[in-house]
């Protein structure tokens, strides 16, 4: 499980060694935590991860003083925040949290877990293993009119329709269940271009069955209230809908004077780490700190 999480450098350049709470809402292997331990082991922090194999590495391979790492979709966090503050004694706040909205390399290397087209496994797409919704199920079960909604809304596929016919048509003769199956089905469909033709497809499916933009939407705002005065919230996204998102809501604290961005233009990867990680490349970080005296 070679994971590389990306743009460390910059969540350390823009980190504060005066910081003690930290925040990581998406541990996956802990690249965001560890680097931040290394630089300033003073540090505590709180690891979340709704993949049970994500908490289960972390509590086999971070046995690190402090680090506290817990099963917990980001989502969810403002259902526990106050037992977290409580049990761990934390005063007005955070000093900086995390957010990598990106799957983890793990993920997307098992073909198990379905994420991705190139290997071929279940239909699963499933970040928690506890959701029952899996994307095998919405490719089979879903009306006409409600895939070509999600393809269109969250794959931002402009015409799906020929894409959701033929799913229609093969779902008929035989269940739709493997990763390999659908692509095969959407590259007879569309035609190549600049990327595989699934590739909107799943990223679509991904986004459905993790309630991913709509989680985002609603707990962002929670966590960006649960930073101390100019504690600061770093969010990197991976496509314009999750961004659009953040954008927007960075945007609306500001001009509510909640706070101020730290980084006026997104933070991009240098060209290195692209060239040595291929996955990061459309990755972007945008910094929120706090004030409650703007």
């Amino acid at each position: 499980m070679n994971h590389k999480s990306v743009l460390v450098n910059e969540v350390l350049t823009y980190g504060q060694e005066s910081y003690t709470w930290v925040l990581d809402a998406t541990f996956g292997r802990g690249g965001h935590s560890l680097a931040l331990k290394r630089r300033w082991p003073h540090l505590k922090i709180i690891a979340l991860d709704q993949d049970h194999q994500a908490v289960d590495w972390g509590k086999k391979h971070c046995q690190l003083s402090d680090v506290f790492v817990y099963h917990l979709n980001f989502h969810n966090f403002h259902q526990k925040r106050e037992d977290f503050f409580q049990t761990h004694s934390i005063q007005n706040g955070f000093d900086m949290i995390l957010l990598d909205l990106g799957p983890s390399s793990p993920q997307l290397d098992e073909p198990e877990r379905g994420f991705s087209f190139y290997k071929d496994g279940p239909l699963d797409m499933r970040m928690n293993q506890e959701i029952q919704q899996t994307a095998g199920d919405i490719v089979n079960r879903f009306a006409e009119e409600e895939l070509i909604q999600i393809f269109k809304e969250l794959g931002e596929v402009r015409n799906p329709r020929p894409v959701v016919r033929s799913i229609l048509r093969e779902r008929k003769k035989k269940k739709i269940e493997s990763t390999v199956q659908l692509s095969r089905l959407i590259e007879k469909t569309v035609s190549w271009r600049n990327k595989h033709p699934a590739t909107p497809y799943f990223l679509a499916l991904r986004l459905k069955v993790n309630n991913e933009l709509e989680g985002l939407r609603e707990s962002l705002p929670f966590l960006m209230q649960s930073l101390r005065d100019q504690g600061r919230i770093f969010v990197i996204t991976f496509h314009s809908l999750e961004a659009r998102i953040v954008k927007h809501i960075f945007k609306q604290s500001c001009l509510k004077k909640e706070g101020v961005l730290v980084n006026k233009k997104v933070i991009q990867p240098c060209r290195e780490e692209v060239l040595s990680n291929p996955r990061s490349r459309s990755a972007q970080l945008r910094i929120f700190q706090r004030s409650l005296n703007v």
